[in-house]
């Protein structure tokens, strides 16, 4: 401990509120079943734009505006004009802005330096050593995450009911791999590492020196060295609030992302002890932006100005039929690309055809369940709840809906069979020539997977006449379709058929899977 720099302890409510808001400041992702597109600073959505640039500039090296060069093309080419640049110029600090336009026009013309994170102590000790410490922190925290995470794809699933936290330790004191690499004692290391990872992430910021001042964006970058897996566990969390509860992973993989900073300044600390107190200076300075990131934050409010004043443009243009007209179609599409072709296709036709975009299942909110299964598909938005239930059949079928369900048991353990460790290998030998033929017709798309051939579905329970009236009401308001209806009212759904593609949500019916954007 010679190297650990003695400060005074945070008190423990502080450092789990800030760790609170690390988390918070990380974009969740949803996992491929939901393909949501999330928006990549949806953390700093309370900050403004030249706010969120500093943060995340700080702790990533990350831009949240365009190369220069885009601009310029915008300035010259006269899609954005003067006045957009004046405009953008007016609402900037004018302690940061450039002094007039012609001082933006000039900052403009040279490219902006590009934003480099301040180092972590996996850096620093890199640096030192030569060893790629942050590389092999990612490597094993993502083999560790890949068991803990999984949801049936492992035939040898990892030990469920513990916290993340938890989890980790249990698994990373038996991996020598870091001792390998040179950090000798981290096994030890970990084991001796507080129960609770609240505790743990105050007895490490405490033994790092880093103040509360710094507490927030340092956490907020140990989240970020995680890359994905820390906006899976901010998902977790999301999800875990929609539904009324809450979750501690993101907080777990603070405090074992700091561990390994503990450790390594255990090992390095004496050469990096300068530089480690610099970028704790570094992380304890206010979030604020810069003259260069000032000039882009300007440049990118100009640009979005002469974006808006070409839609206004646009949209002044009218429509070629009267509001007053009677529709002769109205259409509803799901907002995917693909329907957009059927949408311009039936407009050119006649221009009294209406038709309109929209996601969700058109408003209802729905957990279906499909034949023999117990699994519940989501088919609504995801900042959403299901409110409905559905099932494939009915009462009638539970005898059928049984002898499904066997099949399937046995169809998936026949799966199992055939892939598991000790079995795989006697099973190629003895039957894989009678499978030739079917990856011939796999590799090359000769068979067309069959949609499966369910019985009706059915709502659960059956909605009374009073309650399918509002149902449609609801539907029909969340579309903005309340008046001048067609006497035809078509609503469009679409599905696809795709092989060995872990992206197949994205193709499945995206206005019934969590609803693709965010």
């Amino acid at each position: 401990m010679s190297h650990l720099i003695a400060s005074t302890p945070a008190p423990l409510i502080v450092v789990e509120t800030t760790a609170d808001r690390a988390g918070r400041a990380v974009p969740p992702v949803w996992p491929l079943a939901s393909s949501v597109a999330v928006n990549p600073f949806l953390g700093q959505t309370g900050e403004s734009l030249a706010t969120a640039g500093a943060r995340l500039a700080r702790v990533a090296g990350a831009a949240v505006t365009m190369p220069r060069d885009w601009y310029r093309e915008s300035i010259s080419s006269g899609a954005i004009s003067d006045e957009d640049l004046l405009a953008a110029w007016s609402n900037a600090p004018s302690h940061l802005r450039p002094s007039d336009l012609r001082a933006l026009k000039a900052a403009a013309a040279s490219d902006a330096p590009k934003p480099i994170a301040l180092p972590t102590i996996a850096d620093l000790a890199a640096e030192i050593s030569g060893i790629d410490w942050p590389g092999l922190i990612a490597e094993r925290f993502g083999a560790w995450a890949a068991g803990y995470f999984d949801e049936g794809q492992a035939l040898w699933a990892a030990p469920r009911g513990r916290s993340a936290y938890a989890a980790w330790r249990a698994v990373t004191t038996h991996d020598l791999t870091p001792e390998i690499a040179g950090l000798s004692g981290f096994t030890l290391h970990v084991s001796e590492a507080p129960e609770s990872a609240i505790t743990a992430i105050a007895r490490i910021a405490d033994r790092l020196a880093v103040g509360e001042e710094a507490m927030e964006t340092y956490f907020h970058q140990m989240l970020m060295t995680l890359g994905g897996w820390a906006q899976y566990a901010r998902y977790k969390l999301w999800q875990a609030e929609l539904a009324g509860g809450s979750d501690r992973t993101i907080t777990d993989f603070i405090a074992i992302r700091l561990i390994w900073e503990e450790a390594l300044f255990l090992r390095y600390g004496a050469e990096i002890a300068d530089r480690w107190a610099s970028v704790r200076a570094g992380h304890a300075a206010p979030v604020e932006a810069t003259a260069d990131l000032m000039t882009d934050v300007i440049l990118q409010e100009a640009a979005e100005r002469s974006a808006q004043r070409a839609l206004a443009s646009t949209l002044a243009e009218g429509s070629t039929w009267a509001l007053h007209d009677r529709p002769l179609l109205q259409a509803a599409f799901c907002i995917d690309v693909r329907s957009e072709v059927f949408r311009r296709a039936l407009e050119s036709v006649n221009p009294r055809i209406q038709t309109l975009g929209f996601a969700g299942f058109f408003g209802l909110t729905t957990a279906h369940r499909r034949f023999a299964s117990d699994v519940e598909e989501l088919r609504l938005p995801v900042l959403l709840i299901p409110a409905l239930r559905s099932c494939s059949g009915g009462p009638d079928l539970a005898a059928t809906d049984l002898s499904a369900r066997v099949k399937a048991r046995a169809k998936r353990a026949w799966g199992r069979f055939k892939l598991a460790a000790v079995s795989s290998f006697a099973f190629v030998e003895a039957t894989g020539p009678i499978y030739a033929g079917k990856l011939v017709n796999d590799a090359l798309g000769l068979h067309r997977a069959s949609d499966p051939n369910d019985p009706a579905p059915q709502l659960n329970p059956t909605l009374d006449l009073a309650s399918r009236t509002k149902a449609a009401e609801t539907v029909l308001r969340a579309m903005s379709l309340t008046l001048g209806f067609a006497r035809l009212v078509v609503l469009a759904g679409h599905g696809a058929n795709v092989v060995n593609n872990p992206h197949a949500s994205a193709l499945h019916w995206p206005e019934l899977t969590n609803g693709p954007f965010l």
